[in-house]
C-alpha cells in the first residue's frame, strides 16, 4: 500500500510474523529508472522474505526496472496490476493493463526472461461488470511466465465499495496451476480462513486490514499453524505499538516527514478503543514524539487505568533506549571534542530490566 507498506511499517509486521511475505510500496517503473536510489527501495536484513513492487506499462523500462529491484535484494518481484486509483490507472498502468492484455503478458514475458527470483502479479477480477476477466486474465499471465497471482475480488470501478467476490477467485485458482492468493475485506484471522475455504486458493493477502494492525498477519498465520488465532492485543499493547511506529517513522525520515506521516497511523491504532475519539483529535494534529507519547498515556490510563498507563510509558522508556545512539558512536570532531576519562566503546550503558 503505497504511503503504508515501508521498511518502518513491514519492521513491525515482521515482529509478530517471522516468515509471512513481505512487499513494499509499489514503485514507478520509470521512476526508479531515473532515481534507482529511491528509499522506496530500503530493505532491511531482518526483514526477508521480501519483494518490491513495480508498476507501469512499457516492457523495457519494467524489465529494467525488475532488474534494479533484483539487485537492491528483492527475493520476488510484484507487478502491481490491479491499483484501480485514477492516476495510475488514467495511462495504462496499474489496473488499467486488464484491458490491454496483450500488452500485460507482454511485460509479464519480458520481465520473466530477464531476472531470476520469483515473478509474481497483481490483478482484479476486471475493469467493470461488464468486463470481468480475472480467469483469462489468469491464464494469460500464468502462459507468460508468472510464477504466482495475487487477485483481488473486485472490479476496478467499484474500487473498494461492496464485498469481495471469494467465488470468482475460486474460478480463478481451478483456472491455473501456479499459486492464487486472495485479496480483498481480510480484517480479522476468521476472515483468511473463510476466504479460503470459499475459494480453495493457495493463502491470502492482507492491505487495508492491516492498517493500525501489523500484528494480523501474525494472527493469520497462527491460525492456519495451530487451529487458534491467540489473543489479539490488549488495547495498550496497541497503544505502545502505535507509539513505536510513530517514533520509528521519525528515525528513519526525519521528524518533519515522519511526524506528518504518524498522524494518520496513529488514528487507526485507537479505533475501536472506548473513548478515543477525543484523542484522535489529538493526535491529527501532532508535532513531535514527545506529544505522541503524551497523548496516548492518557489514553492508555483511560483504558487501563493506572497500571495501563504505567506500562506504556515504560515501554516506550525502554524503547527510547534501545533505540539511542551510543555516544561513543556519534561523529564528531575530533579536534574539538573533548577527550573522555574512560573508554566509552567498552562501557555498555545502563540496562534497563
Amino acid at each position: 500500500m503505497a504511503g503504508v507498506t515501508d521498511i518502518v511499517f513491514r519492521a513491525l509486521v515482521r515482529s509478530f510474523d517471522s516468515s509471512c511475505l513481505l512487499a513494499t510500496e509499489m514503485v514507478s517503473s520509470r521512476g526508479l529508472i531515473n532515481r534507482p536510489q529511491t528509499r522506496l527501495l530500503d530493505l532491511s536484513v531482518s526483514e526477508h522474505p521480501v519483494g518490491i513492487q513495480i508498476f507501469g506499462h512499457e516492457p523495457d523500462v519494467m524489465v529494467d526496472a525488475a532488474l534494479i529491484a533484483q539487485e537492491a535484494g528483492a527475493d520476488f518481484v510484484d507487478i502491481n496490476m490491479g491499483c484501480p486509483v485514477p492516476k495510475i490507472t488514467k495511462g495504462k498502468d496499474g489496473c488499467a493493463l486488464m484491458r490491454e492484455p496483450e500488452l500485460a503478458g507482454q511485460i509479464v514475458s519480458a520481465v520473466r526472461s530477464a531476472i531470476t527470483v520469483p515473478l509474481t502479479v497483481k490483478f482484479r477480477l476486471g475493469w467493470n461488470n461488464e468486463s470481468i476477466c480475472a480467469v483469462e486474465f489468469a491464464q494469460m499471465l500464468e502462459t507468460s511466465g508468472a510464477d504466482a497471482v495475487t487477485v483481488h475480488g473486485r472490479t476496478r470501478q467499484q474500487l473498494y465499495s461492496g464485498v469481495a467476490d471469494w467465488e470468482l477467485i475460486g474460478k480463478v485458482k481451478k483456472a491455473v496451476s501456479i499459486p492464487v492468493f486472495g485479496n480483498g475485506d481480510i480484517f480479522a484471522p476468521e476472515d483468511a480462513l473463510r476466504a479460503v475455504e470459499v475459494s480453495g486458493c493457495d493463502g491470502v493477502a492482507v492491505a487495508r486490514g492491516m492498517l493500525g494492525s501489523p500484528w494480523l498477519a501474525g494472527r493469520i498465520s497462527r491460525l492456519f499453524e495451530t487451529g487458534t488465532a491467540g489473543q489479539a492485543p490488549s488495547c495498550v499493547e496497541r497503544l505502545i505499538v502505535a507509539y513505536k511506529h510513530s517514533a520509528g517513522l521519525c528515525r528513519y525520515k526525519g521528524v518533519s516527514v515522519g511526524i506528518k506521516e504518524s498522524r494518520r497511523h496513529l488514528t487507526h491504532y485507537t479505533k475501536g478503543i472506548p473513548d478515543a475519539s477525543v484523542y484522535r483529535a489529538q493526535l491529527a494534529r501532532v508535532s513531535s514524539c514527545d506529544e505522541v507519547s503524551t497523548i496516548l498515556a492518557d489514553l492508555a490510563g483511560k483504558t487501563g487505568g493506572e497500571q495501563g498507563r504505567s506500562d506504556f510509558l515504560f515501554a516506550v522508556e525502554k524503547y527510547n533506549f534501545e533505540n539511542s545512539e551510543h555516544p561513543a558512536k556519534r561523529d564528531c570532531d575530533s579536534k574539538k571534542s573533548v577527550k573522555p576519562p574512560v573508554d566509552l566503546v567498552a562501557v555498555s550503558p545502563v540496562a534497563i530490566p
